[in-house]
């Protein structure tokens, strides 16, 4: 009987701490930070594209960069002026003539990874070393975790801003189905990302990789 006793014990604390995880699971997902002005804003691509895009513009005529990359698009322009008016390169470093052409990575990779690699790589060829990371609420807690690993945080200098035009609900029972859909989607692509990234052999200081 005591036995059985200390296993409902423990079933009823591992469900208690279960049910707080999933409680708290949105709010974590909500990662920002202070930010100051940098180098380049990097706008991550998504279904809610324009959001992020209106906060990246919001951000431009702020002063809060020099540069805006989108590297899902392999896109880099220069603000003058608070104003995007030079489109510098498709992708800087395919038209250099003493390097090949980007390998294809594996397959396995997601896109926000595959994004912040590009991104590392095309402030590697700017020398920049500073960055605004723009994306959806929802989506900040994985490009921190992906950036943390990708750059070199000890020469570098990053900010997390989330669109502000794009409701994600912090309590859970402000949460639609839909945003409980997200939230789901968020911690599977990040539990996906540390199961592949230490077998990853991406060499993120070369272009050609």
């Amino acid at each position: 009987m005591i036995k059985i006793g200390k296993c409902v014990v423990v079933i009823i604390l591992l469900l208690v701490l279960l049910t707080g995880f999933i409680l708290y699971s949105p709010r974590f997902l909500l990662y920002s930070s202070e930010y100051r002005k940098a180098n380049a804003i990097i706008l991550i691509l998504g279904p809610d594209f324009k959001a992020r895009q209106k906060e990246a513009y919001k951000l431009i005529n702020e002063g809060m960069a020099d540069y805006l990359i989108i590297p899902a698009y392999h896109k880099v322009f220069k603000v003058y002026d608070m104003e995007m008016k030079k489109y510098l390169s498709r992708n800087l470093y395919l038209y250099k003539s003493n390097q090949k052409k980007v390998a294809a990575p594996p397959e396995y990779y997601e896109d926000t990874h595959l994004e912040i690699v590009e991104a590392q790589k095309i402030m590697s060829d700017y020398r920049l070393n500073s960055a605004i990371f723009v994306s959806s609420p929802y989506h900040m807690r994985r490009v921190q975790l992906i950036a943390m690993k990708v750059f070199d945080t000890n020469n570098n200098a990053f900010y997390f801003v989330p669109t502000h035009y794009e409701k994600a609900p912090a309590d859970f029972w402000e949460l639609s189905s839909a945003d409980w859909r997200k939230v789901r989607r968020e911690y599977g692509k990040i539990l996906w990302f540390f199961i592949y990234f230490p077998w990853s052999q991406v060499n993120y200081n070369n272009p050609t990789c």
